[in-house]
């Protein structure tokens, strides 16, 4: 028979409770429909958010509190705070931030998958001593932000990514050692580094000990003073100290372990020996391979890009996402 209205337009009982039972199953199945409908949203929006994390490199920093996890971005703000001054320039910055980016993508490459395990030491620090370093966070974070993903390549492959604070006047060749693109390079500017000389002071007493710990104690200590032999290379970089032993052996100390058995700013020096002590007249900070900051920064301030940067310290090599 239907609904119908008499002539008043008032609807008759009978459609009265065929509608009354029409909003009661609707009511009722509502929950439902809500359930299945934002329950299936719900999962893809969980599952997109895990495929997106699972995308993403992450480094978990060892500090004394457990272990740090941040994903790679945030790691490379904070160690880019830690290895480079405050006050650089941009694109210095940027540069160091693809050096550093690129050091962590053979970290990952060495480990495999996408976490890789550091030693949090040097962040865990720097956060804790963060108050008053806001600013200098904020220009590392947008360094890192402005060259996200970018690494510097030879051949494919990510490169060894060296730098250090300053040059003796020159980068150092490390052609030998399977890294053409590390050449040496001059930097001039770098001898205007407020850091550039330094002296430093080793008793007779203390150069002999130190020396024969590791050389060992059957060189006695006039010939550790008076005969070693210093070897360097060719822009100034001690390579080698080397010694020839009672049975006509050679022993030697490479120019790293050296410098840093005296406390020596970097190896390139000239050493002078008094009654009593031996004066280093040290040049350079660092090891003198790949990248000089300072240099970074003088060419920064004379209008040059990171790119531009990195290509002139690392000949041959291409910029390249890290994927």
């Amino acid at each position: 028979m239907g609904c119908h209205m008499n002539k008043n337009g008032i609807v008759s009982k009978k459609a009265n409770k065929r509608d009354a039972g029409s909003f009661l199953l609707f009511v009722f199945l509502l929950p439902y429909v809500c359930a299945c409908l934002w329950g299936h949203v719900g999962e893809e929006a969980e599952s997109l958010k895990k495929n997106e994390q699972e995308d993403d490199y992450l480094v978990e920093a060892s500090v004394e509190w457990g272990v740090w996890e941040m994903s790679l971005e945030e790691y490379l703000a904070y160690r880019l705070c830690l290895v480079m001054p405050g006050d650089y320039e941009p694109e210095a910055k940027k540069a160091q931030a693809v050096l550093l980016r690129t050091e962590m993508a053979a970290v990952f490459a060495e480990q495999g998958g996408k976490k890789a395990a550091v030693d949090g030491e040097g962040i865990a620090k720097f956060y804790k001593d963060a108050a008053g370093q806001e600013e200098s966070l904020k220009k590392s974070r947008q360094a890192v932000e402005e060259t996200e993903g970018v690494i510097l390549t030879y051949h494919g492959e990510p490169i060894r990514a060296s730098y250090f604070r300053v040059s003796n006047g020159s980068t150092r060749d490390a052609g030998e050692e399977n890294c053409p693109y590390l050449s040496a390079v001059p930097c001039e500017q770098d001898r205007e580094a407020p850091d550039y000389h330094s002296v430093v002071r080793v008793d007779r007493e203390s150069y002999i000990e130190k020396l024969q710990g590791i050389l060992g104690e059957d060189i006695d200590g006039q010939t550790v003073w008076e005969k070693g032999k210093f070897s360097f290379d060719r822009t100034g970089y001690m390579t080698r100290l080397s010694y020839i032993d009672g049975d006509g052996e050679e022993r030697r100390i490479d120019g790293e372990t050296f410098r840093h058995l005296f406390g020596l700013a970097s190896a390139s020096f000239e050493m002078d020996r008094e009654e009593e002590q031996a004066v280093f007249h040290v040049t350079g900070v660092g090891h003198g391979f790949g990248m000089s900051q300072y240099a970074a920064q003088c060419r920064a301030e004379s209008g040059e890009s990171y790119k531009e940067i990195l290509a002139a310290f690392f000949f041959g090599t291409e910029l390249t996402k890290f994927e």
